[in-house]
């Protein structure tokens, strides 16, 4: 194998060794639900918040269940 050959895998070791290193979640956001069959998600951005749930800052989703 060349020097370009050698490069060229080590890179794709370094690349596939960044994405297999990543945790995914941490903290609150391991808690958020997923959106299902049944039911979508709707994540809110802070500035879109308002109104969501005053008594709780952390909750920034929206459930909302799917007709059949």
């Amino acid at each position: 194998m060349n020097l370009r050959g050698y490069v060229i895998l080590l890179l794709l070791v370094a690349t596939l060794g960044g994405c297999a290193s990543h945790s995914g979640c941490a903290g609150y956001a391991c808690k958020r639900p997923d959106s299902t069959d049944r039911e979508l998600v709707i994540w809110w951005p802070p500035d879109m918040r308002q109104g969501i749930d005053e008594r709780d800052h952390q909750q920034d989703y929206t459930v909302v269940p799917l007709k059949d």
